[in-house]
Order: C-alpha cells, then structure tokens, then sequence
C-alpha cells in the first residue's frame, strides 16, 4: 500500500504577526520602568509681566558680589561665611526688606548662587537680582 506521492517538506518559519505587539510591549515596559533625573534649580517665583512694585527706599537693602567674588552688603565687605549673620541681624531691624542683589557680569555663576543660599538660610523671602550695569563702550 502507497500512500500518495511526495512526501512535502515543510518550511521554518517565525511568526511575525504579533512582532510589533511585543516591541510595543517592550518600549512601554522600558519607558515606566526608566528613572528620569529632575533638577530642582532655584526656588524664585517671578512676577508677572508688567507688573511693577513701589517699594520704600528704607525697606532696600543693596547686596553687590564684584568680579572677584567679593560681597558688600550696604557698602560694607562680608566675607562669605558671615552673609547668613548679617542678613539675620538686618531683617531682626526691619523684617520688611527687600534684598537687591546685583553682581558683575565676570562673576562666577556658583558665588552668585552660593551668596543667595546664605540669604535664603537667613530667610531672606524678599531678593531681587539686579541687572548688572552696563559698561561704556569705547
């Protein structure tokens, strides 16, 4: 007894049918499992645009950083470990003063921040930055 002619080979194959199911699977499974790093950065709220502010000569307070780092506080040189000391002793007078702190453009960005965390441990709520002024030009 034959069983009918050729025998027919089958052919290997993979199943691609459900291939994008599982790469879709894949991202989404990576994408919530990934920790993305968020910076906190400054903690400043601005104000809104055009919105101006009359604030009394009296409750200012000028806090100048120069180009070398150096920081005087209503004209009097602080070293930087002593700003929390001197802001405390200013706002124990006048709890109503708004710092304004204006630094040179050759300033290092990280003085910069180093003197405002010192201003904010003295809570100092009120600092404003101010524009460096601009040179004459030649």
């Amino acid at each position: 007894m034959k069983f009918g002619g050729r025998r027919k080979r089958m052919k290997a194959e993979i199943p691609t049918a459900s291939m994008a199911d599982i790469a879709f699977l894949l991202i989404v499974f990576f994408m919530l499992t990934s920790v993305f790093a968020t910076e906190k950065g400054l903690q400043i709220v601005l104000p809104e645009k055009g919105e101006v502010v009359k604030i009394k000569k009296a409750n200012i307070s000028q806090v100048y950083v120069n180009a070398l780092g150096q920081v005087r506080i209503e004209g009097e040189d602080v070293s930087l470990e002593n700003i929390k000391e001197k802001i405390s002793a200013m706002l124990a007078v006048n709890d109503s003063l708004v710092f304004s702190l204006k630094a040179d453009r050759r300033c290092k960005y990280d003085i910069i921040i180093k003197v405002f965390d010192e201003m904010r441990l003295a809570n100092a709520h009120r600092v404003a930055f101010a524009p460096p002024e601009e040179r004459e030009k030649k």
